[in-house]
């Protein structure tokens, strides 16, 4: 037993430790925008609840450069301490953390975020995680393999936040002791995904939590976590990600005559409804007793009903897109040609309209030359035709179409959160393996 007064020592040193432990966050983001005075994750940065001095984190910033809104509001929230993020500085930081926890400036305790709001690249092999945009070029994410290695060597407590596209496949990096959080999926993310995850990101909550809050917020990308229970639930839902194509993709989708699309019919929706009804089968004795009793309230029928009719209303809206991708493609073959002075001029007919307005605009300047006039006549006479006029009116329908395909994807996706969550909360009490991301408590 212990003396009270070695007790108290104890107490003392526990306390000295936390109080010394030391919580760094380090943000990179805003690579890879156009020129415009702000980027699409300014909010995501600007929300980002660990840049506040009462959270008790040291923050670094890598924001941006080159855009005066973001810079702006980089500068007022590092206070003045922001740099831009270039490919030098990304790298030059991982190192230096290297460098630290081998000198034990970073130790056992101590806990350490790693947090990226760019945009990113799907993965290519051999690559373990994936590429993102700094502002001057591409970084690979499969570098912080390394820092991970060293901080669950060393004790250092480690967490990966990334935002980016293609960002499940940093699910890799993730283990029993570092937790990883990503805003997609393999497939394409939305920034309101990392921007409701970003909020919850907050002194007195954890990773998890943080997580799970921020994964409410309808959006068609799919937010993973690398936690036991988050690698099977998403298991479970993974060809919903794969078969719900985001808008910017949708027509290469089609070219490929959506393939991969997996609907009601398919044997992974009916794994997953399967997998949801036995769920509700072993919830206990009470809910068992109720079933033999006729009173039975199901939780998991209305989800799996507003699954497969969100699905369903999907698969629908994606056939008359193909049908329409098709139509558009029997009147564009790609092979439309002019005779133009002494040489043929070729191509599909959006890009005899492209061409059309980029000399137009040259004519309006009063810049064009002699081929140029001859090659304009050409153009005019392509987009005045009726077949172009007929392909306009088919194009303007896909596209139509085609933007109407993201709206029922969303509503898929809404339906996917209550099944993602019903199918957590499950494999969170079966879980055996340590919960690194539940241990990073902010």
């Amino acid at each position: 037993m212990l003396t009270k007064r070695a007790a108290l020592g104890l107490l003392f040193l526990f306390f000295s430790f936390s109080a010394y432990a030391k919580k760094e966050v380090v943000f990179f983001g805003g690579g890879g925008e156009p020129a415009t005075p702000g980027t699409i994750f300014d909010k995501t940065y600007q929300d980002f609840g660990l840049f506040s001095s009462q959270s008790g984190w040291s923050s670094r910033s890598y924001f941006d450069g080159g855009h005066p809104q973001s810079e702006a509001l980089a500068n007022t929230m590092s206070k003045g301490q922001n740099k831009p993020m270039t490919a030098f500085h990304v790298n030059n930081e991982i190192a230096n953390l290297k460098k630290r926890i081998q000198s034990g400036d970073l130790k056992s305790g101590d806990q350490l975020m790693v947090t990226i709001a760019t945009h990113g690249l799907p993965t290519q092999p051999p690559q373990i995680a994936h590429s993102v945009a700094a502002t001057d070029g591409i970084i690979d994410l499969g570098q912080l393999k390394e820092l991970r290695d060293l901080a669950e060597a060393n004790g250092v407590q480690l967490g990966i936040v990334d935002y980016s596209c293609h960002s499940g496949v940093t699910l890799n990096l993730g283990s029993d002791k570092t937790c990883v959080v990503s805003a997609a999926s393999h497939n394409v993310g939305y920034v309101n995904a990392g921007e409701e995850i970003g909020k919850n990101i907050k002194k007195g909550s954890n990773l998890e939590e943080a997580f799970l809050m921020g994964r409410k917020a309808p959006s068609p990308g799919a937010p993973q976590i690398s936690t036991e229970a988050g690698r099977k639930a998403y298991a479970a839902t993974q060809f919903l990600s794969e078969s719900m194509r985001e808008r910017t993709s949708i027509a290469p989708a089609m070219a490929q005559d959506a393939k991969d699309c997996y609907g009601v019919n398919s044997n992974p929706f009916k794994k997953l409804v399967s997998q949801l009804r036995d769920i509700e089968k072993n919830k206990g004795l009470y809910h068992q007793a109720r079933i033999r009793l006729g009173l039975t309230d199901s939780e998991v029928e209305p989800i799996i009903k507003k699954l497969e009719s969100s699905m369903q209303s999907y698969e629908n809206a994606r056939q008359h897109a193909q049908e329409s991708f098709v139509s558009v493609n029997s009147i564009d073959n790609g092979n439309k040609c002019k005779n133009v002075l002494n040489y043929q001029l070729c191509g599909s007919l959006k890009q005899w309209e492209f061409g059309y307005k980029q000399l137009e605009k040259k004519a309006q300047a009063g810049s064009l030359s002699q081929k140029e006039s001859a090659e304009l006549k050409a153009y005019k006479e392509q987009v005045s035709s009726p077949e172009f006029q007929q392909w306009k009116t088919k194009q303007a329908e896909f596209d139509k179409k085609a933007h109407d395909i993201y709206w029922e994807a969303d509503k898929v996706a809404q339906a996917e959160r209550d099944v993602y969550e019903k199918l957590y909360q499950h494999f969170s009490a079966q879980e055996k393996k340590p919960n690194p991301c539940r241990n990073f408590v902010l």
